[in-house]
């Protein structure tokens, strides 16, 4: 049964049907960071494009989305009944900042790679070779997110598997990340769901939670530990590469001192895909249109996974904004400071730990806290503290769903591993909690 219009008999194709996504992905970045045009538009292209990449989600992630888009309209639906004014653009458009950073900065895979100069250069062993490969997939996945995992894990694989040491490598030292890159998808939730956060000030906080991460990750990996076998066999990284993200993150700062009101994720969402561009040129010349015009028509295609969590997200968040207008003001607590936020972290964390997704929970707490207007940074930190660590104890996250498609490690298997991480990273998060409270002036 041909379900299309004869119009659109085309889209029976599915690589035109990914070809046309990418396309709409393209002017959906343009149409969010263009001045004084609202943001529905933006979020109506981001919804045409996954639903033309609907047949490429897994089963998991579609019953997930269908999931989080029903409660939202439920949400929706109650409030809606009880007198509160249907946003549409909150519903469409609600969480437009993440979607859009997320395919834009896919953009800068065109121009930051860590491959090593030579395909045949011979791979490091012991720790200098574990401290390269843990810095490399911190530094590179930081920018150009879950491809760098890949990259790094396929060239370290022993006959397409990776051990446990260099799975855990891989995976926490990628996942740390979180805690301060602003090129990251937990980025864009933290200041999404914490307006007013600086980002200065939430990349500073995070930084101590990512050296102490690495550090224990290093100290129980420990290459030289005949106990544990042969020495750690690293990835011969390229380090050379990391000029062009710390060019963009100038451009990105530049930017925001001239213009201020200009949102952080706006510059981020123009700036990825123009910089990439003009440095492409600069290296390709002719070429460089061709791969632009594959990263559009088939690169754009590989954040589905993402881009179709993220918006169904922001339904969610959309119906319980509308369900917390009936709830006159009840709040679990009447302030919100570190301590309140250690409790939020350990509850995030636990969540996680049962398969939730982070984008769901900031997005739940992050409706819930806004009433009591907390402050902006001290928020947004919990909330990246919350992704940092709730993705190496989530069995279900997609980083170790890829690593268990592609590697054959069971996601269940990191949640056994990383067990004893997870909650030393968690007590010092709580501690770095109070301090920054203090330290921002926060009531204990």
């Amino acid at each position: 049964m041909n379900v299309f219009h004869p119009r659109f008999a085309f889209l029976r194709s599915p690589s035109r049907r990914t070809a046309l996504a990418g396309v709409l992905l393209t002017l959906m970045i343009a149409a969010s960071v263009a001045p004084g045009v609202p943001l529905l538009p933006a979020g109506a292209l981001g919804w045409i494009a996954a639903l033309l990449l609907s047949d490429r989600l897994g089963r998991r992630q579609r019953l997930q989305s269908v999931w989080l888009i029903g409660l939202g309209i439920a949400g929706i639906a109650w409030g809606a009944l009880r007198g509160e004014m249907i946003n549409l653009t909150q519903i469409l458009a609600g969480n437009q900042g993440l979607v859009s950073l997320l395919a834009a900065v896919s953009f800068l895979r065109l121009v930051t790679r860590p491959e090593a100069a030579s395909d045949n250069a011979p791979l490091p062993r012991g720790q200098k070779a574990l401290w390269r490969t843990l810095i490399g997939v911190h530094l590179f996945g930081a920018v150009i997110n879950l491809s760098t995992v890949v990259i790094l894990g396929d060239r370290m694989a022993t006959r397409g598997r990776l051990g446990k040491r260099r799975a855990l490598a891989l995976s926490r030292g990628f996942a740390a990340a979180a805690f301060w890159s602003p090129f990251f998808s937990a980025m864009a939730a933290a200041l999404i769901y914490a307006p007013g956060a600086q980002l200065g000030v939430v990349v500073v906080a995070g930084l101590p939670m990512a050296v102490l991460s690495l550090w224990l990750t290093a100290r129980e990996i420990d290459p030289e530990n005949p106990k544990l076998g042969a020495l750690f066999i690293g990835y011969p990284m390229n380090f050379g590469a990391l000029w062009i993200p710390g060019l963009l993150v100038a451009i990105v700062l530049i930017v925001h001192g001239l213009i201020p009101r200009w949102s952080i994720l706006a510059i981020i969402a123009l700036s990825a895909p123009v910089l990439s561009t003009v440095i492409l040129v600069a290296r390709e010349r002719r070429g460089a249109w061709l791969l632009l015009r594959t990263h559009v028509e088939i690169g754009l295609a590989g954040v589905v996974n993402e881009l179709t969590l993220f918006l169904a997200a922001g339904v969610l968040a959309a119906g319980l904004i509308s369900l917390t207008g009936q709830f006159n003001g009840w709040l679990p607590f009447d302030r919100f400071g570190p301590s309140q936020a250690g409790l939020l972290l350990t509850l995030m964390v636990g969540i996680a730990a049962l398969g939730v997704h982070p984008v769901i929970s900031i997005a739940v707490c992050g409706v819930w806290l806004a009433p009591l207007q907390p402050d902006p940074n001290l928020l947004a930190i919990t909330l990246l503290m919350a992704w940092a660590i709730g993705v190496p104890a989530n069995p279900l996250s997609g980083l170790h769903l890829m690593m268990q498609g592609r590697y054959g490690i069971d996601g269940y298997a990191f949640l056994r591993w990383n067990a004893g991480y997870v909650l030393k990273c968690l007590g010092a998060a709580v501690v770095l909690l109070h301090l920054y409270g203090w330290l921002l002036h926060v009531p204990a």
